[in-house]
């Protein structure tokens, strides 16, 4: 990989947002894979994204259901 590749247009907590929006029964374990992250960066960044109200969880047994709440603010310091 050259050096120019090494950025990305979007933060983890947007991609992390875009890919459960896509794969809304995904798992933690699935998107710290699929990003290259930590399971414990990526559960902090849905902490995170929960905070802010753009994702809701509903935990049913031990598994969690992660659904991307479409009404929520984009958090953006230009935009708000």
């Amino acid at each position: 990989m050259t050096l120019e590749n090494n950025w990305y247009l979007v933060s983890s907590h947007g991609s992390i947002l875009f890919y459960i929006a896509v794969y809304p029964d995904c798992t933690i374990s699935e998107i710290a894979d699929a990003m290259s992250l930590t399971r414990r960066t990526v559960w902090g960044v849905i902490g995170n994204l929960r905070r802010a109200g753009m994702l809701r969880i509903r935990k049913e047994g031990r598994r969690h259901h992660y659904n991307v709440n479409l009404e929520a603010p984009f958090k953006h310091p230009v935009l708000n």
